[in-house]
């Protein structure tokens, strides 16, 4: 019964972890505020690993789409060709395996009176990361990148949900870019 609750509450909270931004980089000395246009680079969406299991047609247009609609907001025209910026998505997914230790005092003991007993409990967490790199069409050079992880549910979510996480995700990331 503690196990099962212990296990519960480290699902719960892992569920209710905050959407932060892993990672954010770029160049300090490249002018964004000067781009008013992009292109996608080739290839526009790459899997991470690359393999039957990871990759998605059905993915990769959720990406472009979500991009696309975000830096239409953010007030960049798309262009397919001769564009200051090149944008690149990935979507890479791990599995992360957390183990915890819990030490129990057995008040009653045995005959040499109260012990201690450590129960370990190994959690697998598949998670996935999406990572935006902006590169300088001139030169192929990164020039920003930003990218967000999150938990993979359990069980298969529907086509519209999974559209609507990437969506908010790519909002998330992207929120950041130009870099102020």
């Amino acid at each position: 019964m503690i196990r099962s609750l212990f296990v519960l509450s480290l699902i719960m909270l892992s569920a209710c972890q905050s959407n932060r931004l892993v990672e954010l980089d770029y160049q300090p000395g490249y002018n964004f505020h000067n781009v008013h246009s992009w292109q996608w680079a080739q290839p526009a969406i790459q899997f991470a690993p690359d393999n039957a299991e990871n990759t998605s047609d059905l993915d990769a247009q959720r990406v472009r789409s979500a991009i696309s609609e975000q830096l239409l907001q953010q007030g960049l025209q798309h262009s397919s060709s001769g564009a200051p910026i090149q944008v690149r998505a990935w979507l890479i997914s791990e599995s992360q395996q957390q183990r915890t230790d819990i030490q129990q005092n057995a008040y009653w003991g045995g005959a040499w009176g109260p012990t201690i007993r450590t129960d370990s409990y190994e959690i697998t967490q598949h998670i996935q990361k999406l990572q935006i790199d902006i590169l300088d069409s001139s030169n192929q050079q990164l020039i920003w990148r930003a990218s967000d992880s999150w938990l993979l549910p359990q069980q298969r979510i529907s086509p519209s949900a999974r559209d609507a996480k990437l969506r908010e995700q790519v909002q998330h990331i992207l929120q950041h870019f130009p870099p102020q």
